[in-house]
């Protein structure tokens, strides 16, 4: 009993077809750049060995890009809707004070968990703000804006770019210069990864590339897709995603003309 004297009700999980409900009025009106991407309504993906079902949408407005992502159970399609929902995550990228007004809805009503934030990701510096409702987590994360960040060290930079150019390096020490070079958002890195791209594939190149809204990373990512073995519905899905949040800032760029996305 709160100190009114009255029962305090803490709000109820999520249901996914109230989640989905939540996001469509949050973000009524704002243009979606790409095709939604729905797993349990595209047989590619009915035996990818998962937990959950996973669906990603991509709105788009001004400069900035929101990626709404929701989790719920691996139950049967038909079952689905009334499943609960255990994430809503947003994930806004680019300049768009619209679209980060638009998701500040979904945090209405919840009870604030930065606790649960810790518990997943640590303080990997970016911002987040969660919330709950009961089983549900909703959270905001504010990733990547426009414009130039702080340059790296010459020979740091040429050192990482050298590994990145070096066809003896593997995947994981290419994988780890590519986080190190995405510190520093210029032309001279987007130059690096998409050379890297020409040679051999990377998802964490396409990954960085399709975060700043480099259109370009398309083709390379289009060539990964259609070399892909089809029963490796993992990076299936991931450069599938991928290549829709690349597709959303074409859209973008289609509609916005001069200044659009980049570094």
């Amino acid at each position: 009993m709160n100190t009114a004297g009255q029962w305090h009700t803490l709000p109820r999980a999520m249901r996914l077809k109230d989640a989905q409900a939540l996001v469509d009025r949050c973000f009524a009106g704002i243009p979606e750049g790409a095709a939604r991407l729905s797993e349990p309504d595209d047989p590619r993906f009915a035996d990818r060995p998962s937990a959950v079902w996973l669906e990603y949408r991509w709105y788009v407005h001004q400069r900035g890009l929101a990626e709404v992502f929701l989790k719920w159970g691996r139950v049967s399609p038909e079952r689905s809707a009334e499943s609960e929902a255990s994430v809503v995550r947003v994930h806004l990228i680019g300049d768009s004070s619209g679209l980060s007004g638009r998701a500040q809805g979904l945090l209405v009503g919840g009870t604030p968990s930065p606790e649960r934030i810790l518990g997943v990701f640590g303080d990997d510096g970016v911002g987040r703000e969660c919330v709950s409702f009961g089983g549900t987590n909703v959270t905001l994360e504010h990733w990547v804006k426009g414009g130039p960040r702080e340059m790296l060290d010459e020979d740091r930079y040429q050192a990482l770019a050298g590994v990145l150019a070096d066809p003896e390096s593997t995947p994981e020490e290419r994988h780890e210069a590519v986080q190190r070079l995405s510190a520093e958002r210029s032309e001279r890195v987007v130059s690096a990864l998409l050379g890297l791209l020409v040679e051999r594939s990377s998802i964490m190149a396409l990954r960085v590339l399709s975060e700043w809204g480099v259109v370009q990373a398309r083709e390379p990512l289009r060539r990964a897709l259609g070399a892909l073995d089809p029963d490796n519905t993992s990076d299936l899905w991931a450069l599938t995603a991928l290549d829709r949040r690349l597709e959303a800032w074409e859209f973008m760029t289609q509609g916005a003309g001069p200044g659009t996305p980049g570094p």
